[in-house]
């Protein structure tokens, strides 16, 4: 986490429930996504195609796009009430063979 946890509460639109954000890195850091813990206490990377995000590359710098849903498992208050707030961190992780990191009740191959 080269620049720490961070943590943000967004307003929602009426008549919304999920929002989705990009955050901006600079290629320096190594970035590979957007990662927050999961109802378990895994660390999960929002910015990834099983999370519905994504990592791309704009304006020479690395952007992470994902979703959050109002009261959703990453909406930190857990409540539907138009507001989400979500501690995460902006990170470098290393994958697995797969593209994901284990799970800790997995057995993976790591390299």
């Amino acid at each position: 986490m080269p620049v720490g946890l961070t943590s943000f509460t967004v307003s929602l639109a009426e008549g919304r429930s999920t929002e989705s954000f990009s955050l901006y890195a600079d290629p320096a850091l190594g970035a590979t996504g957007y990662w927050i813990k999961d109802s378990t206490g895994t660390w999960v990377n929002l910015a990834s195609e099983p999370y519905g995000g994504k990592v791309a590359s704009e304006g020479g710098r690395t952007r992470l796009d994902f979703q959050i849903q109002d009261g959703g498992q990453y909406d930190a208050d857990g409540q539907v009430n138009g507001s989400i707030t979500t501690p995460g961190a902006v990170a470098k992780m290393p994958l697995s063979i797969v593209g994901q990191a284990p799970q800790a009740d997995t057995h993976g191959f790591w390299y």
